[in-house]
């Protein structure tokens, strides 16, 4: 272990360096693989006011833009599949609009249901998305970066080099990709048919990527487009307190934090970031983030044997959480090839959550889902290296680092 925190140690400051240059709001990228792509919408970025906007630009009335819209709403972005639009106008669509940002690769099924796809970026890059299925809900959990800013040592997204922020459209192509596939091949009778909830829990630290991840909030929640719910939409954090307190400003739907340590000493090991945010700071934001009635944010906790699941590590949690507006969500760890870590054996989380509520606190451990396709918690890595920083998007994003890091 002390050789482990050694490697670790020398990576801190490109770790919050990473994270530091993420605390302003970004605007997401655009970058295709040409010129003539760069400037092109994004189909699935776009609201209803600006695909009529689109239509006008070529000539439509502005009634196609309902006919598109209500093609994507069902998943459809291939204007060739939108069998209402006359052939010319889908050859405009094709032509003047960025109508699929993302294609799938491959797409792995559970046995418990889960189903996890690999998609290739049109700007290039992969990016791994989840589709978790339960009797009365399915859950889409999306990526929200290429990589990840931070680099915590338990997880497997964290081992990938952060080289670039997904725009919001790609963001909610994710979830009309899902969408499509339920169409195409539904799941079996027992499990939920439709996409009913979201979950910022994929590849990337959400709150690093602001323009992506509100511009895709608002096209997720738009009446018009997909009609969700606040509630039923989460965004998980590892704690980048600035940018909680915009989320609550701007719109403030569930909120998770990756905790998982309730010591600043342990945290700075297993959740770098907390060196930039500590504890204190964190409890300062989750205690003004604004809760709709009867809601809960959510702290989820790895559990890692001997590491954070030892009684001094639960008296600690114990010490963090505010029961009256959290709940804690004990995770086992999943493994994944060459993780340094254990996971607690289930009887251990069971008596950790036990005592937890003996405390007064919200506990539950969460069942592990889709681990055997490597889509559970912690686990996802796009495998297959296809842009990386070599892209446009990651050169671009690497050269505002360099630019950053030398303080101009």
């Amino acid at each position: 272990m002390a050789n482990l925190i050694a490697v670790k140690a020398t990576r801190t400051g490109l770790l919050l360096y990473n994270a530091g240059m993420q605390t302003e709001a970004v605007q997401p990228s655009t970058v295709a693989n040409s010129p003539d792509t760069r400037s092109r919408p994004q189909l699935p970025g776009l609201s209803t006011a600006e695909l009529v906007e689109q239509m006008q630009a070529i000539g439509q009335p502005a009634f196609r833009a309902k006919q598109v819209r209500d093609w994507v709403n069902k998943g459809v972005t291939n204007p060739v599949e939108m069998r209402n639009l006359p052939a010319a106008l889908q050859q405009e669509l094709s032509d003047h609009l960025i109508c699929s940002p993302l294609s799938l690769i491959q797409r792995q099924c559970s046995e418990d249901g889960t189903r996890k796809y690999l998609f290739k970026l049109q700007g290039g890059g992969n990016i791994e998305t989840v589709l978790i299925p339960d009797t009365s809900r399915s859950t889409v959990c999306v990526s929200s970066q290429l990589g990840c800013v931070l680099d915590c040592p338990f997880c497997h997204t964290g081992t990938q080099r952060f080289s670039g922020n997904l725009t919001a459209g790609e963001i909610v192509a994710q979830v009309l990709a899902v969408k499509n596939d339920l169409r195409r091949e539904p799941l079996s009778n027992d499990l939920h048919a439709e996409v009913t909830h979201v979950v910022y829990m994929g590849m990337g630290e959400p709150l690093a990527n602001e323009a992506g991840v509100y511009n895709s909030l608002r096209l997720l929640m738009d009446e018009q487009g997909l009609n969700l719910s606040r509630r039923r939409i989460t965004v998980s954090t590892s704690g980048l307190v600035p940018q909680i307190g915009r989320l609550g400003e701007t719109t403030p739907v569930n909120l998770a934090i990756s905790l998982h340590a309730g010591s600043d000493a342990l945290r700075d090991e297993l959740v770098p970031i907390n060196r930039k945010y500590p504890l204190a700071e964190l409890r300062m934001a989750l205690d003004t983030y604004p809760l709709p009635t009867q809601r809960h944010i959510t702290l989820e906790y790895v559990m890692l044997a001997g590491v954070n699941d030892r009684d001094e590590d639960l008296d600690a949690l114990a010490r963090f959480v505010n029961p009256e507006r959290e709940r804690v969500n004990l995770i086992h760890f999943n493994a994944w090839p060459g993780s340094p870590y254990a996971g607690s054996a289930m009887q251990h989380m069971n008596s950790f959550a036990k005592e937890l509520i003996k405390k007064g606190i919200r506990a539950t451990v969460r069942r592990s889902r889709g681990d055997d396709i490597m889509a559970a918690c912690g686990q996802l890595k796009s495998h297959l290296d296809l842009g990386d920083a070599t892209s446009a998007r990651g050169i671009a994003d690497i050269a505002n680092a360099n630019k950053h890091k030398a303080g101009e």
